[in-house]
């Protein structure tokens, strides 16, 4: 991926903001003691992470995770894309549901590319 046009940046910012609103509202609706709370809270702070980088990078916004929040966070997107490929496959080519999720690959992908140079 090399130059990242502005309607891709706005894209892969969105679909991180998406994820970090459902994550949010999924957490505030699972009970305490719930096994997956676990997993949930992880991605939720992949999430934010990938999000800050994407837009220190391109809006020029401060970073404020270090260096072991960032590979932590790196690897926890990068273990998401399998999955994300996976939905991707099942989901029926041109909807809305393919578009959402070939955007939060494209997303991920480039956090993971991020962070990775970053450190």
């Amino acid at each position: 991926m090399s130059e990242v046009s502005a309607v891709e940046q706005n894209h892969a910012i969105a679909a991180f903001e998406s994820v970090i609103r459902k994550s949010e509202h999924a957490l505030d609706s699972m009970a305490p003691n719930v096994p997956a709370r676990k997993t949930l809270i992880k991605r939720l702070k992949a999430a934010k992470v990938g999000l800050a980088v994407l837009q220190s990078i391109w809006r020029e916004k401060s970073f404020e995770y270090d260096m072991t929040e960032s590979k932590e966070a790196r690897n926890v997107l990068a273990g998401m894309l399998p999955m994300l490929g996976k939905f991707y496959d099942k989901a029926k080519p041109g909807s809305s549901q393919h578009t959402l999720i070939q955007r939060r690959i494209a997303a991920f992908e480039l956090a993971v590319k991020f962070l990775d140079e970053r450190y």
